[in-house]
């Protein structure tokens, strides 16, 4: 079993989440953090140095590099059917069953049930240095879906290659909680989910770093709940923007020059908004031990607020936290010492 992977469950004491409460719950957070981390794990196949990549950016500790390229090598020439195992066994350390996993053009995704059967999770994996992750993300136009609903093309058409695959599989588990769960492309592949194969369920959608992905008639049709956990100065969740393309159409309209071509595209770009309650990580950095002193999560803090953290944020690392605050492990991380703490003062 690979030594980093044992990492994502490595708080024992929060296994326990409650699985039929709607409301957001620290412990399920980190849970599905963990998940939907664990999705980055190539169980359909060999890893390729693109995905090394990926692992190392944003990792400053020598000895968390040191661990990542041992566990690379070591899993470089592992057959499909080792990794999947790998991946069993991984969710077995926090009583979960493997179901199924998917993996087409665009989107991988595994499903699991927690052994009791109290919860289903499916966790989608998030943007690869891959063309056709890119190629989705890029797809930024909003697409028809159910009468003024609209979603961003790309996440759609990418969702859309496994939702076959994965409607079969529910139908067997259709009475037991269902939660969604993903970490940048991920997390707009989870609400895409969420909208078309449970809309109403029992359960909730937990996303980490995720985009926006379509217009407020869309997401006024879902009931599920929807948790959108956003690190600091992660760039993603700012994206695509909002408000930005009508001011900037405004503007547009006095230049001394025709720009339609820009104008034209900026108005595909209209309409985003995000879906569900944001729950906010403050910038504050590890103890040794990774308890991160100081740690707040702010419940839908205002849009002022957050612009204030995000440009101080931003001008202290020279731009460079948008990408670091991005990484799924230090949501994680984050999401484990803030729920350790709150677990322990309720006892």
């Amino acid at each position: 079993m690979a030594d980093d992977l044992q990492k994502v469950f490595d708080a024992q004491s929060l296994l326990a989440s409650p699985t039929r409460r709607a409301a957001y719950s620290d412990r399920t957070a980190w849970l599905m953090a963990a998940m939907s981390e664990l999705a980055y794990y190539k169980f359909e196949g060999e890893s390729t140095f693109a995905d090394l990549a990926r692992d190392l950016a944003g990792i400053s500790s020598s000895s968390d590099i040191e661990a990542r390229l041992r566990s690379f090598l070591e899993n470089l020439n592992k057959s499909a059917d080792d990794r999947l195992q790998i991946l069993k066994d991984v969710l077995a350390l926090a009583n979960f069953e493997y179901i199924n996993s998917y993996n087409k053009i665009g989107a991988q995704a595994f499903l699991a049930r927690r052994r009791d059967n109290s919860m289903l999770v499916l966790a989608f994996r998030g943007t690869e240095i891959d063309p056709q992750d890119i190629k989705a993300d890029l797809k930024a136009q909003l697409h028809p879906l159910e009468g003024d609903e609209k979603v961003h093309k790309g996440f759609l058409d990418a969702f859309n290659t496994v939702k076959k695959d994965i409607m079969v599989d529910l139908e067997t588990y259709k009475d037991s909680p269902l939660y969604i769960t993903g970490h940048s492309l991920g997390g707009a592949l989870a609400v895409v989910a969420t909208r078309i194969l449970g809309s109403d369920s029992l359960g909730a959608c937990y996303t980490f770093g995720g985009p926006r992905v379509g217009n407020l008639s869309t997401a006024e049709q879902i009931k599920t709940p929807i948790y959108r956990v956003v690190n600091s100065a992660d760039i993603v969740p700012r994206l695509p923007p909002a408000f930005l393309p009508s001011l900037l159409i405004a503007v547009l309209k006095w230049a001394p020059f025709p720009l339609e071509w820009l104008t034209k595209w900026l108005q595909k770009l209209r309409g985003y908004v995000h879906f569900g309650d944001m729950r906010y990580l403050t910038h504050v950095a590890p103890g040794t031990d990774e308890t991160f002193v100081g740690l707040s999560l702010y419940s839908n803090p205002s849009i002022p607020a957050r612009v204030n953290w995000l440009v101080r944020r931003l001008l202290v690392t020279r731009g460079k936290a948008a990408v670091s605050d991005h990484s799924i492990e230090l949501y994680r991380k984050k999401l484990k010492a803030y729920a350790i703490r709150r677990n322990s003062k309720s006892r």
